[in-house]
Parts: C-alpha cells; structure tokens; sequence
C-alpha cells in the first residue's frame, strides 16, 4: 500500500494550500509500468499470437549488422567475424573476414540463387558446389529457403502452420503451441515470452519425435522501435551442429545499396 505525509498548510493561501494538494495526490499515485498490449484483452487465442508474429515480420524490410558466427560440430568448432546484409527475408549477403580484417569469403543467395566469392583464388561459385565448400569448410550446411528468417528473429513456414493445441509452462512464463505444417507435414513446437509474445525457441519435428532442428532467440534488445534478438542459435540435433551468431550494432530498415547482392567478380569459372 502507498503511504503519503500531508503537511500543515492552514496558513498558506487558499492557492498555494490547493497547488500542494493537487502535487501531494499525483505523487501518491501508484507506479503503473509499462504492459504489453495484450495485457489490456480479456483473454488472448493463438490466433492472435501468430497475427502478432506475421505484422512483427512484416515489419523488418531489412537489416546489417555486424556478427561474431560460430559453427560447432563434431569435426570442428570454428568463429568468424562476418558482416550480415538482409532483404526482405528472402536475400542475403554475408561477408567473412580474417584476422587481420582482411576479406576470406563473400556468400550471397539472392533470387533463389546461392553464391560464393572466394578471393584467394578469384573465383565464383555457384549452386551444389556452394553447398560442397560450405560442407568442407563449415562442417554443415544452411537452407536459405528456410532457414534464413530464423537469423532476423522470424519463424520460417508461419504461413503453413496450424495450431494443434496451446498451453502455458509450469510458471506460466511462456506460451507453447503445437503446430503442424499442412504442407509439409510433422510438427512444430513454438515458445512466445507471456510478456511479450515475441519467439523465444522453435523445434520442428518429422513424423514421431524425430527433432529436425531447434532455434532458440535471446537477449532481445531495442533497435529503434523494434525488438531484436541479438543472438540466435540453430542446432541440427542428429548430425550434432549448431550454428550460433552474435549480433553487434544491427541497423534496421535503413536500406540498402543497389549492387549489394552483387559479386565482386561476375559469376564465371575460371
């Protein structure tokens, strides 16, 4: 319970004796903090949630940032300094340096191509060689159809999600959906922070329990007016490997030049 001290103020004019009184009553208000909007409804459906997820995507045009990238696996653990462009969830260039901030390796996938610029030998690669080098010096691959949402903090195949069944974990922090891909089939488990309903983690399963992979979105922080998860991990369970990146000072919807998911070289063999 707030507790206020009124003071005497039978002497002072009736003006002042009502200016204290008013600045007296406002200062024994109870503190109100902040909420979330969905605090303001009755009750919340999962239909909403996922609504919530679909405007908050489509609010990230596009994003750099500086990364710190690490792949760990049982053939290697590896980190790189990278810088990360980001275009409508559906194009991006990554730019890995090396210890002396020298440029190693430019990939992009843009248009539903994927390429890779290595400037040691001056040559562009393309398609399944693309998936090769990044098997040989990565230890694993990535699904750009599918996976490169997951770095801006969105939930790859929302579209094609329908909601099996919800609840709210033991300390009622986190809301959880079960989710299957009418499309593609198996499940998908999703974790909302009760106070936000941003993501927190995602597993998507095949028929059974057979977990494909899991991505968990932490230390959320402001950038402008929007919140972002500055570091994301994606695991493969099965073949042990997880890719974890670090975000540092990530610019968002501040455009991006023309010629960025243009090569340095044009893409030919040598």
């Amino acid at each position: 319970m707030n507790s206020c001290l009124l003071m005497r103020v039978t002497n002072l004019p009736h003006f002042f004796r009502f200016l204290i009184f008013v600045l007296l009553a406002w200062g024994c208000q109870p503190r109100v903090e902040p909420m979330g909007p969905h605090f303001l409804k009755d009750s919340i459906t999962t239909d909403y949630v996922l609504k919530r997820q679909v405007d908050r995507a489509g609010q990230i045009k596009n994003l750099k940032s500086f990364t710190r990238t690490s792949f760990l696996g049982p053939k290697r653990k590896q980190s790189f300094r990278q810088s990360l462009l980001v275009q409508d969830s559906g194009s991006i260039r990554v730019d890995t340096y090396g210890l002396f901030g020298q440029a190693v390796g430019v990939l992009t996938h843009h248009e539903g191509r994927t390429t890779f610029f290595d400037p040691a030998k001056g040559r562009v690669y393309s398609g399944a060689e693309v998936e090769s080098l990044m098997e040989r010096m990565l230890g694993t691959q990535v699904d750009f159809h599918e996976h490169l949402r997951i770095f801006i903090g969105h939930i790859p195949r929302l579209e094609v999600l329908k909601v099996l069944g919800s609840r709210l974990n033991s300390d009622r922090t986190r809301y959880i959906l079960q989710l299957t891909d009418i499309l593609r089939g198996g499940r998908v488990t999703l974790q909302f922070s009760a106070t936000t309903l941003l993501p927190l983690a995602m597993t998507r399963y095949l028929e059974g329990a057979r977990a494909v992979y899991s991505v968990t979105w932490q230390e959320y922080a402001k950038v402008g007016k929007h919140d972002f998860p500055h570091l994301v991990t994606l695991t493969f369970p099965e073949k042990q490997e997880t890719i974890r990146v670090k975000y540092k000072n990530p610019i968002i919807n501040q455009g991006l030049p023309a010629d960025t998911f243009q090569l340095p070289l044009p893409s030919s063999r040598s």
